[in-house]
């Protein structure tokens, strides 16, 4: 099971930094999936009932369907992905609140006076 949500705390100057070593690191398992994904699909080593049987459970449970293994990874990484999208949000809204506040007190807000 994917990892569940929390709180991550990040200094406002840092959010971009941030969104891009999550994107990076995304990708980097995103195409780490791809790459192996076939290597997690099976096929079995004979035509006999629990061969056939036992190899389908397998792939089913690895790497076929939403709730798959590999199904469970490209969830993380599409959460990932939802995170690099919420880091970049903020750091334009941060950056929006940061120059209203110069607008507003001028050279004082960029002084700390």
């Amino acid at each position: 099971m994917a990892p569940a949500a929390a709180d991550v705390l990040v200094h406002p100057d840092k959010l971009l930094d941030v969104a891009r070593i999550v994107e990076e690191q995304a990708n980097s398992l995103e195409d780490q999936l791809l790459t192996k994904l076939g290597q997690l699909r099976i096929d079995a080593p004979s035509a006999d009932v629990i061969s056939t049987q036992s190899i389908d459970a397998w792939n089913t449970l690895i790497a076929d369907g939403d709730r798959s293994y590999a199904g469970q990874v490209r969830e993380y990484v599409a959460g990932l992905k939802r995170l690099v999208s919420q880091l970049r949000e903020a750091a334009k809204d941060y950056k929006v609140s940061e120059d209203e506040k110069a607008a507003v007190f001028g050279d004082r807000g960029k002084h700390g006076a």
